[in-house]
């Protein structure tokens, strides 16, 4: 049975993820928690290369009153934005990496939208209906139980380097395809992410080569680790 204008509707709902390659369903799935007037927990869960981040990167893009977290240096410092800007939507980057004193902070938080604090240091009382919190993280084995399981969990897989290769083209759009395709490449062939791609990107002059390019991303990498 066909119904009239559902291919339409479909597409519309995907607009938001039009960087991303792949993933329609999921894409669907992530608008329909944006739109819902409930209080909503995904997390992704995937490798690098997986698009995790660039999904967070598009939600914050085209999403008003919504906020981002590093959770690796999540403190309580987050918790007084999240009060003073009574976000919608949160995201939170590498939830795996977050700190687990911090984590039960949220716990609350995650079921009812309310967070209540009462100590020396820290003391808050208040409460967001209907917000989204949107995470990622690589490992769920690291993320703690409670936490875990006021998630919703979807499992991504690492792209192909065809679909990596995409992807790095939609997101680099000032430089020629050939350039971001190269980069693209390298950073598949080393592990990145998708990050890295645009990090790398926009140190990229129109007329650099891959001499100077390769250049670029040998210094990161050198630089990248303390010593």
């Amino acid at each position: 049975m066909k119904f009239p204008g559902l291919s339409l509707f479909y597409k519309s709902r995907q607009s938001n993820f039009d960087s991303i390659s792949g993933y329609e369903d999921l894409k669907n799935i992530i608008n329909r928690a944006l739109d819902s007037d409930e209080s909503f927990n995904l997390l992704l869960v995937g490798p690098p290369a997986s698009s995790k981040t660039q999904f967070l990167m598009e939600i914050m893009k085209t999403n008003k009153n919504c906020v981002y977290f590093d959770a690796a240096n999540s403190t309580n410092r987050v918790l007084q934005v999240i009060e003073e800007e009574r976000p919608k939507i949160i995201l939170f980057d590498e939830l795996d990496k977050m700190p687990k004193i911090f984590a039960e902070k949220l716990l609350n938080f995650l079921e009812s939208g309310h967070i209540k604090i009462d100590q020396k240091n820290c003391q808050m009382d208040f409460k967001l209906e209907g917000c989204k919190v949107f995470g990622t993280a690589n490992d769920v084995k690291r993320v703690s139980k409670p936490l875990l399981s006021r998630f919703r969990r979807f499992f991504l897989s690492r792209y192909t380097e065809q679909q990596f290769l995409d992807v790095c083209e939609k997101v680099l759009p000032k430089l020629c395809p050939s350039i971001t395709r190269y980069i693209g490449a390298i950073v598949f062939k080393n592990g990145g992410d998708i990050r890295d791609c645009i990090s790398i990107g926009k140190l990229v002059r129109k007329d650099d080569g891959p001499q100077e390019i390769a250049s670029i991303i040998s210094t990161i990498s050198n630089y990248g680790t303390e010593k």
